[in-house]
């Protein structure tokens, strides 16, 4: 892997490729994760396909292949004709936004209430059946404390939390 990063990262000294634009001023070109690979570029087809070449000669060095049926292209202010015409070279499908990667949903905009409701259902859940524990309100207190007030300070460490999400937690919390 260190092989493709080092070959993605010889990417940003080449003219005809063109950052992703939120990940210019940072010089992103990729993230790798064990066995995940999310490739940033603009979305035009000189980067992509200067991308894409990158990966398959790393993958020919290798051995190491994409799964067509898990590896999907997202775009964000790409015209429809050059997606069309990405999507043609490149003969990956077009994924939809938000998705899902780790547990938290990625999106190139602002999250939708709708969007945060996993966050709220995965701590009203933990509330429900801590109730059916029969356990102290002491116990359940401090299980509010230590384990719900963690899964939304991780969640807000990722994201800006809106004030109505946080107070339907807290509402949830208190109940």
């Amino acid at each position: 892997m260190e092989y493709l990063s080092r070959n993605l990262n010889n990417l940003k000294t080449k003219k005809s490729f063109k950052f992703h634009p939120r990940c210019a001023n940072l010089g992103i070109t990729h993230l790798s994760f064990a066995d995940d690979l999310l490739l940033f570029s603009k979305g035009d087809i000189v980067s992509v396909t200067a991308m894409h070449k990158v990966f398959m000669v790393f993958s020919k060095a290798s051995g190491l292949q994409e799964n067509m049926n898990k590896s999907s292209i997202y775009f964000g202010g790409v015209a429809q004709s050059e997606k069309d015409r990405i999507l043609q070279v490149l003969g990956y499908t077009q994924g939809d936004l938000p998705f899902k990667y780790l547990g938290i949903p990625l999106s190139t905009k602002k999250l939708t209430l709708l969007q945060w409701q996993p966050l709220i259902e995965k701590m009203v859940g933990r509330i429900t059946s801590w109730t059916a524990k029969k356990l102290s309100y002491a116990g359940r207190v401090q299980l509010v404390r230590s384990v719900l007030f963690g899964i939304q300070a991780y969640w807000a460490q990722l994201f800006l939390l809106p004030t109505k999400v946080i107070k339907t937690i807290e509402a949830y919390c208190r109940s």
